[in-house]
């Protein structure tokens, strides 16, 4: 049974990546995104599945709810609609920018968005929208008002709750009071929130003070546009903007310097300057996926990619600099969607006057109803919040119902073995020996980092398996670099990282030692030998410090090769039937599963 007597806040997040988060007095206590319950990766809309996850997992009655949040205030009703980031394909945004935006833009018409897309509107039970199917056109209509009621009817009707339950937030608290409060406590004395994203309600950049826990905005701003420029030169380049970011990020480093010279020259070079707290544009284009089409077109696909990332990290470094010389404060976390470009963590860290630097896991919207969390807890007299020391928030599944499931499959699929798992002596001799495992133990970890408990690992030793893994595994682009676990008493031997910078979340890219470049090359960026590191501490994850530990005795490299359990297209599994899907659809030599392993015969 709930304790009557603690602050109990569900928070929501409709947009991409919607999600839900609860708190108890303070303390996060479950967290999901609801594309892992419906597989619609980068799902857009109303969060029911993890909602109902969220509650049942703290055993939590709508009734005993003290406030729900909803965070973002001017969420776009027609992108909802249409399930734009999920349900869109690559042709789908093509046809956005063709057939709605051009016309526009530079003709200056007047374009309905859903009757170019009427063809994606797709209906939702949870989320009832015919009515405004019939009156959006209507004179005068407040499509902004009639989506906060909707949104706040949606909620009434799931939980059966008073409105005088509900408020909602502005999107930038989201990513401001995530910051603050998941950010190691020594954030909350002294310094600086930044928030850089395509855009929010009122902004796409901001800046905070933080003194003594309270946090002050000084600056907003809707004139940056590195989140903007970021996603359409991803369009541009093949991939599906507010996605696949990450693969132009990851692809940039291979460039030369003639191409990249080249593409920077021809479209970026005089794009943007900083002043004070703000990133602006010089030379405004008309458009930013038409005007650098044309500026781009005899540049190569790569020199584009690394252009864009020399900009963005020119740009992002001018900026942070002139924050802390304008606010004397050397202590910054960043968060919102720009923050999750991890290579630019190297350049900013090594910014001189720069003390301390944080980003938090997820820093983009899959962590907004996170942020609702807290903020709305802090308004509560004498409530302490806890720092975020636990980001494995979301399911677990019994022994017993984890067993029925691996009977069943292994009565269905005669090509696996089932055994127990008895230590770790042979789990270690596995990846030795080349095998490539998923693992799939406890709680399913927060965000979009693989984190040990929704994972595929390997040896990191053998570069050979990057291969392996790409083409018959993760089924993705070849470019893309893995990422390692890594204990944290070897992270001075295999890092370079001078200030010490705290990165226990894979949030930041790092420059490497020569030791580690020899010990765990399947772990680098093959073009710049950096990597995205895991750092991790036993009392976060026991089992798996385990693991690594155990290898590290075997092998001597105490760090292992670590990606997301899931097939390319799909989200992190979630579910033990999840694990086994992909287990069974790609060429994984076995998966850990709890107290279990799966192994394929030869």
């Amino acid at each position: 049974m709930t304790n009557k007597n603690t602050y109990k806040v569900l928070s929501i997040s409709y947009g991409h990546e919607a999600n839900a988060c609860l708190m108890e007095d303070g303390v996060l206590k479950s967290y999901a995104a609801e594309e892992r319950f419906n597989k619609k990766k980068c799902f857009v809309g109303y969060p029911k599945k993890a909602i109902n996850f969220c509650l049942s997992f703290s055993k939590i009655s709508p009734s005993d709810l003290d406030v729900i949040v909803i965070v973002s205030k001017q969420t776009n009703i027609d992108q909802i609609i249409v399930k734009r980031n999920s349900n869109f394909s690559m042709r789908d945004f093509i046809k956005e920018q063709e057939q709605y935006w051009y016309p526009k833009i530079f003709k200056n018409k007047k374009i309905d968005y859903l009757d170019i897309f009427k063809n994606k509107i797709v209906s939702n039970e949870d989320f009832d929208f015919r009515k405004y199917l019939k009156i959006r056109k209507t004179k005068n209509f407040n499509r902004n008002k009639f989506f906060e009621n909707l949104r706040i009817n949606t909620v009434i009707k799931h939980l059966r709750v008073e409105e005088k339950k509900i408020i909602h937030i502005d999107h930038e608290k989201g990513h401001q009071y995530y910051a603050l409060y998941a950010s190691p406590e020594k954030f909350r004395k002294n310094s600086l929130i930044v928030t850089n994203e395509g855009m929010g309600d009122r902004s796409n950049i901001t800046v905070s003070k933080v003194k003594n826990g309270v946090l002050k905005e000084v600056y907003v701003s809707k004139k940056n546009r590195i989140g903007t420029l970021y996603k359409m030169m991803t369009l541009l380049l093949g991939m599906k903007m507010s996605q696949h970011e990450y693969k132009v990020m990851g692809l940039a480093p291979y460039a030369s310097d003639y191409e990249i010279n080249k593409a920077y020259n021809s479209a970026f070079k005089d794009l943007f300057f900083t002043k004070g707290y703000g990133i602006y544009l010089k030379n405004k284009p008309k458009d930013f996926f038409f005007t650098f089409k044309e500026k781009l077109k005899h540049c190569r696909f790569d020199g584009v990619a690394g252009a864009l990332q020399k900009v963005v990290e020119e740009t992002l470094v001018q900026w942070i600099k002139n924050c802390i010389k304008k606010s004397k404060i050397k202590s910054v976390v960043i968060s919102g969607g720009v923050a999750q470009n991890i290579k630019s963590a190297i350049p900013i860290s090594e910014i001189p006057e720069l003390k301390n630097f944080y980003i938090n896991p997820s820093s983009g919207d899959s962590t907004l109803s996170v942020g609702g969390c807290y903020y709305i807890s802090s308004l509560r007299p004498n409530l302490k919040l806890k720092k975020l020391e636990n980001i494995y928030l979301g399911p677990s599944y019994n022994k017993n119902e984890i067993k029925k499931t691996l009977n069943k499959f292994i009565s269905n699929n005669r090509n696996f073995t089932l055994a127990k798992i008895k230590g770790n002596k042979k789990l270690v001799r596995l990846l030795e020996n080349g095998k490539v495992l998923g693992r799939f133990d406890g709680r399913m970890e927060m965000g979009q980092r693989a984190l040990g408990n929704r994972s595929i690992i390997a040896d990191p030793r053998n570069s050979e398996i990057i291969k392996l893994i790409n083409k018959k595994i993760k089924m993705r682009d070849f470019w893309m670099p893995f990422t390692p676990s890594i204990l944290n008493e070897y992270k001075n031997k295999y890092l370079l990282n001078k200030k010490n910078l705290y990165c226990p979340y894979m949030t930041m890219a790092f420059k490497t030692s020569n030791l580690f470049q020899k010990l765990a090359p399947a772990t680098l960026h093959p073009a710049d030998l950096t990597t995205r590191p895991q750092i991790l501490d036993r009392k976060k994850n026991p089992k798996y410090y385990d693991l690594i530990k155990a290898f590290g005795k075997a092998t001597g490299v105490y760090c292992l090769l670590n990606t997301s359990l899931n097939i390319h297209g799909y989200p992190m599994v979630c579910t033990p039937s999840d694990a086994l899907f992909t287990l069974k659809n790609s060429s994984l030599d076995g998966l850990i599963i709890e107290d279990f392993i799966l192994l394929r015969k030869k």
